[in-house]
Formats: structure tokens, C-alpha cells, sequence
């Protein structure tokens, strides 16, 4: 992975020729993690520069919020949304939520019962229920009991394993949907379906749930949000503070 920020020169290049369809995760991208998972915010700042962008270019945030959880957050219209990894959009006239069949739903809530039965033994562990998707928060858990959670929501993970996806994601949270489920790849190619044709595809990320986006651009420019080495993104910035230096650019050029 290379220094996003020593290839802005080039980037900006691009932009300034074809324009930007520029896609971003929230939590961890847009808005500085948080221990609470319902007080993330983004800062004043980043919402200014985000609406300045808009007027530049096409954004699109992408997140595993449900759709209007993460609008609620952002609070711009000219934005374009997906929540809940992909499964449900709002873009432009392409406005929908991804159907699920009713053995998918049960074996979704039967899993969720579960982590909510596990839950009631720490106290601190939040079940966040997304309705086509679901998260186990435990980042406001001690830190010596984090070991011994893990160990038991394995143990529950291995119950649901062959028809739920169940991956832990940044900042201790497990983000469990259908394995038929949308991604946030098909959220990428969604919106370039709906974006300008030549518009450089760019997408920010910092979370497992973001490669399946970044796999989709292959031939975009890809940015991850902390350096991974097994991360499909080709670039990467050491910080969220470094987002907000490339929306000022892009807001710029």
C-alpha cells in the first residue's frame, strides 16, 4: 500500500479533468470513533468540507448504519446514502431496500435472540438491532473481560456460521448479516451506475465490511483509513484527520 497522501498531485490530475464520484464509509472515516456507538458525530468541519465537495463532485456515503440512521448523522441532501453494508440506498431517482426471504429473517432474528441472551451476562455489551442486519457493540466493555466475550460470542458465531456472515470489525463490534446479504461492494457498483461515467471512482474506508468495496474498484482509487497489509485498498492515510485534508483538496481543485 502506498501514501495516499503522496499521490494527491496525480489524483487531483484526474479529478480536475473527468470530476470525482467519491464514496466514504462514516464511523472511523467521517466521524471519529466513539465508545458509544448512538453518540458518533461528525465535526463541524468535516461537514463543511463534505458539503463543499458536493458541490464539486457526486459523494455517496456507505455505511453499516441503517439508511436512516447514518442520513440523520450526515444531514445533507445533496448526499447520496447506502445503509445497512448495502442493503438498503437512497441515490439519486434509485431509492429501495434489498428483499429477504422469510427463512433468512428467521435464522437473522434467532441469531440476534442469542447475542441478546449473551448480552444480559456484561452488562455494558449493546445489540444493535438494523432490522436486515444486526451489530454486537462491546467497546465499552473491561478490558479483562474482552477475552472471555470473544470466546463466548464464537461460541454462539458457530451456531449461524453457514448462513450468516458474522465478522468483528475496528474498534470491537461483530457486524452479522445474510450471507446472501448486499455488500458495500454492490453499494460502489450501484453508484457508479447512477454517477457520471467519467468520474474517478474514489472510495475511503477503514473497516473489514469496507473491502468488500474496495474489491469492487479495482481500477479505482482505493483508500484505507490506517495502513493493513491485507487490506485490497491500494492506498491508505494514517489518520480520520487525514480525510479531512483530502476533501479540502478535493473541495479545492
Amino acid at each position: 500500500m502506498d501514501d495516499a497522501m503522496k499521490q494527491m498531485p496525480a489524483l487531483l490530475a484526474r479529478v480536475r479533468k473527468d470530476g470525482f464520484l467519491l464514496m466514504l464509509d462514516f464511523d472511523g472515516v467521517l466521524a471519529p470513533l466513539v465508545v458509544r456507538h448512538d453518540r458518533a458525530r461528525m465535526l463541524p468541519h468535516t461537514r463543511h468540507l463534505l458539503a463543499a465537495c458536493a458541490r464539486r463532485g457526486r459523494i455517496v456515503v456507505i455505511s453499516g448504519r441503517s439508511l436512516s440512521d447514518v442520513r440523520s448523522r450526515v444531514g445533507l441532501a445533496s448526499v447520496w446514502y447506502a445503509g445497512n453494508h448495502g442493503a438498503e440506498w437512497r441515490m439519486g431517482k434509485a431509492r429501495g431496500r434489498e428483499k429477504t426471504s422469510r427463512a433468512a429473517d428467521a435464522k437473522l432474528r434467532e441469531a440476534r435472540n442469542a447475542f441478546i441472551e449473551l448480552s444480559r451476562r456484561y452488562s455494558s455489551v449493546i445489540v444493535e438491532d438494523k432490522k436486515l442486519t444486526f451489530s454486537v457493540h462491546f467497546r465499552s466493555l473491561a478490558r479483562s473481560l474482552v477475552t472471555q466475550f470473544r470466546k463466548d460470542a464464537e461460541r454462539v458465531a458457530k451456531r449461524f456460521r453457514r448462513v450468516l456472515d458474522i465478522a468483528e470489525g475496528n474498534e470491537h463490534i461483530f457486524n452479522i448479516r445474510s450471507h446472501t446479504s448486499r455488500t458495500k461492494g454492490d453499494a460502489v457498483r450501484l453508484a457508479r451506475r447512477c454517477a457520471p461515467t467519467k468520474a474517478v471512482p474514489i472510495y475511503i474506508g477503514d473497516d473489514m465490511t469496507d473491502e468488500d468495496a474496495f474489491g469492487a474498484l479495482l481500477r479505482g482509487i482505493t483508500i484505507r483509513v490506517g495502513k493493513h497489509r491485507g487490506s485490497a485498498a491500494h492506498l491508505f492515510v494514517r489518520t480520520r484527520e487525514d480525510v479531512d485534508t483530502i476533501l479540502s483538496l478535493l473541495a479545492d481543485h
